[in-house]
């Protein structure tokens, strides 16, 4: 006979009893901060006892009105306090109180814990060893859970532990510094110091547990050859164990193993599908010349899902990235049976890849060396150093060097690279890009439902190109875009509170890849339209912990902010201004492009700063906002300058400078050049020694609530970066110029019509 499950109070005094049974602590221990001397990293001997005894003082005093939150974290604390018994009973007291409610983040917590803890309870008790113990409490609790749910948790099982020490070494050095912490902070801490301690006992047992588990609930071919014209497909296809006949297809057309994520699309009801580039196979080997075949051979691959017994003839795209790109190249060929696209951050060849703004970067090689070249590294740059290591010290080598970025394959790579000389020879948005991307006469018959996220921050130009370009064409297009305060790397893999200093709000704590299912759940199973996405633009307002839901950001009844950059003052930071300068002067800029010493000075990524960098660069400051500010679009405007040179790369971005004296970044940095401002097919050259108007509008987009007493803050640079084309403004083409051409120093002017403007006021 089944036990009851323990009740919320059992919990309770259990946890009482553990209170009682703890050593007395001074009444001091019980105000809000908790004194913590941390221990030099995660990896210190000590640091397992004094996050111990960091918990063991808080058990006795936690109390939360909430009885889930209050189950989840004292869970936690008393595993971390090794009151393993007790811990299973409130883990499960938990997971009872949450039967028959939405499968979420407590109770995949409540799982993971109760697998720990009965496992280290199991050990302690001295009948198992810990590896059996924690394979048969894996079975016990994963076992019952359906598909979805068991690849939930064992997706958050995999996450590795390196993800939580990065966190747990910076918040040591935070505490250290004060001496103690608040207690909020201190169960944050205990949970992330579980989180990485668990992962370093569990994760060697976990691939034997996940092809016992996955073997028994899904039926997978591993490698499919799907025949395609003049060449073969290579795929790997997932089906559930249990089928009541033919099922929806989810592909995935991609060139990196990484993305295979057939079982995730079967856990959720669908046949998986991950198919890769003409060239590659399923174990990541075999050359590939991106951009070329992918559409053809992604429709192709359809119409075989189509004709295949398990498929009820509908298939839906996901894509990630270049995966994203493949999704819109097979959309622009209208196969019968593809019903929908799900992209993030898609990249859009020749818009923000392998240049942006008509600048090329060198991470153009990195990418090209590592995903679609089959060859190693040959640079001869210390081994033992990481991979980010080792590129950052190629681009230090190219930028010393005097060699035309013609050779950037050759300085980094250590070789000649085919693809990357056929993309150098084209830096305008010429036909060679544009037959990779949907015409205009594409984009108008594409008549499937699609849905894009992005980014603010580096995730966000190839999906407002496709976003535009398909509802210029089709004003009626079924198109869905979110924007958020994510990156590349956060959007992909779901958001975390933090994002590179900036505390994300609450609203914007999305599971971006679970909502991407619950949209497809929506098309292709008829369920309920996820929340987020009520109409074709929904967007975060960071500050404001608000969503907001639009037919167009382009909307007429947005008042533009519109500030001209101030021309009198000599002094940095110059000021902002609602209306032009008078008195006829200009503001100055002179950066010397053969200057290298300071290449290894790191450039700073952060989104929260105390001190805005202008490195090669000129700030403009506003004066305070009289009153909360939503800005929500993309910055543009009109430089009324006079360059010294043909052509100039500069650098945008913007920033709010808190009452505080903080300063947020409100967008990813935008680099472009002069010459292409406007237009991306042809150069036009600029007027050296003559003043001249310059319009520009930033692929960027951002959304804000600044506060009252918020300064805006605009920083202009000229490009000299280790990592990308250096414009030395001679006039030749960029590919072709060396440090000689730098020959004297760069000198821009902005003149008193210079100006920037940003939409303003809630939709």
């Amino acid at each position: 006979m089944r036990r009851p499950p323990p009740t919320v109070s059992r919990a309770r005094r259990a946890l009482m009893r553990l209170a009682l049974a703890l050593p007395a602590w001074p009444t001091g221990s019980r105000a809000a901060d908790f004194g913590f001397r941390p221990p030099r990293d995660p990896d210190d001997a000590a640091a397992a006892d004094l996050m111990r005894d960091l918990a063991e003082r808080i058990l006795p005093v936690y109390q939360d009105a909430d009885t889930d939150s209050f189950l989840a974290n004292v869970t936690a604390l008393q595993i971390v306090s090794g009151a393993y018994r007790a811990a299973y009973d409130s883990s499960r007291s938990l997971r009872d109180r949450r039967q028959g409610k939405p499968f979420d983040g407590l109770v995949e917590r409540a799982i993971l814990d109760g697998i720990y803890a009965n496992a280290r309870m199991l050990e302690a008790d001295g009948r198992l060893g810990f590896a059996e113990a924690y394979a048969r409490s894996f079975h016990e609790l994963v076992s019952p859970l359906d598909n979805a749910q068991a690849q939930a948790v064992m997706a958050r099982l995999e996450i590795p532990p390196a993800t939580y020490r990065e966190p747990l070494r910076q918040a040591f050095d935070l505490w250290r510094a004060k001496g103690s912490l608040p207690e909020a902070e201190a169960l944050a801490l205990v949970r992330t110091w579980l989180s990485y301690q668990s992962r370093r006992s569990f994760g060697a047992l976990l691939p034997e547990l996940f092809a016992a588990q996955n073997g028994s609930r899904y039926v997978a071919e591993a490698d499919v050859r799907i025949p395609v014209r003049g060449g073969v497909i290579h795929a790997s296809v997932v089906r559930p164990g249990r089928m009541d006949g033919a099922l929806s297809t989810l592909l995935r057309f991609t060139l990196d193993p990484a993305e295979d994520d057939a079982r995730r699309s079967a856990a959720r009801g669908y046949i998986g599908v991950t198919a890769y580039v003409r060239g590659r196979t399923p174990d990541g080997k075999g050359a590939v010349w991106p951009f070329i075949r992918d559409g053809e051979d992604a429709a192709a691959v359809i119409d075989w899902i189509a004709r295949q017994a398990w498929s009820d003839g509908r298939v839906a795209m996901l894509g990630d990235g270049y995966s994203g790109y493949a999704a819109w190249a097979a959309a622009r060929r209208r196969p019968a049976a593809l019903k929908a696209i799900a992209t993030i951050a898609p990249m859009a060849p020749g818009i923000d890849f392998p240049m942006a703004g008509q600048i090329f970067r060198n991470a153009m090689v990195r990418w090209a060396q590592e995903h679609a070249d089959a060859e190693p590294l040959q640079a001869g740059i210390d081994a033992d150093a990481g991979p980010d290591a080792v590129w950052q010290a190629l681009d230090a080598r190219w930028h010393r060097g005097n060699r035309p970025y013609w050779d950037v394959d050759r300085v980094l790579l250590g070789r000649r690279s085919r693809l990357i000389r056929a993309w150098l020879t084209h830096p305008s948005h010429d036909r060679y890009w544009q037959k990779f991307l949907p015409s205009a006469e594409q984009f108008a018959r594409i008549d499937i439902p699609v849905l894009s996220f992005a980014g603010y921050y580096g995730a966000d130009a190839g999906a407002l190109y496709f976003h535009h370009e398909h509802l210029r064409n089709r004003p009626q297009a079924d198109t869905t875009l979110l924007l958020g305060p994510y990156d590349a790397t956060s959007i992909r893999r779901g958001t975390a509170p933090t994002l590179r200093g900036y505390t994300l709000d609450p609203v914007a704590r999305v599971d971006l890849p679970e909502l991407r299912y619950q949209w497809l759940d929506h098309i292709l199973k008829g369920a309920n339209k996820p929340s987020p996405l009520l109409d074709r633009i929904n967007y975060q307002v960071m500050g404001a912990d608000q969503w907001r839901h639009v037919p167009t950001l382009d909307a007429q009844e947005r008042t533009p902010l519109r500030l001209y950059l101030d021309t009198n003052g000599r002094d940095d930071p110059h000021r902002l201004l609602p209306s032009p300068s008078e008195g006829g002067g200009s503001a100055r800029l002179s950066v010397d492009l053969a200057d290298r010493r300071d290449v290894g000075m790191p450039w700073p990524d952060a989104l929260r700063v105390k001190e805005v960098p202008t490195r090669n660069g000129i700030s403009f400051v506003s004066d305070p906002l009289p009153s909360d500010t939503e800005i929500a679009g993309s910055l543009r405007g009109v430089f009324d300058i006079t360059p010294s040179r043909q052509d100039v790369d500069f650098h945008i971005s913007l920033y709010e400078q808190t009452a505080s004296g903080e300063y947020q970044l409100l967008f990813d940095p935008y680099d472009f050049r002069a010459s292409y401002a406007g237009h991306r097919v042809r150069r036009r050259l600029l007027r050296a020694g003559e003043r001249q108007l310059l319009a520009f509008t930033t692929e960027r987009v951002t959304a804000c609530r600044l506060a009252a007493g918020s300064r805006i803050v605009l920083v202009i640079g000229l490009n000299r970066r280790p990592d990308r084309q250096v414009n030395y403004g001679s006039g030749k083409d960029v590919n072709s110029e060396t440090i000689a051409d730098a020959k004297w120093p760069v000198r821009v002017r902005w003149h008193a019509r210079s100006y920037v403007e940003i939409p303003t006021g809630e939709p």
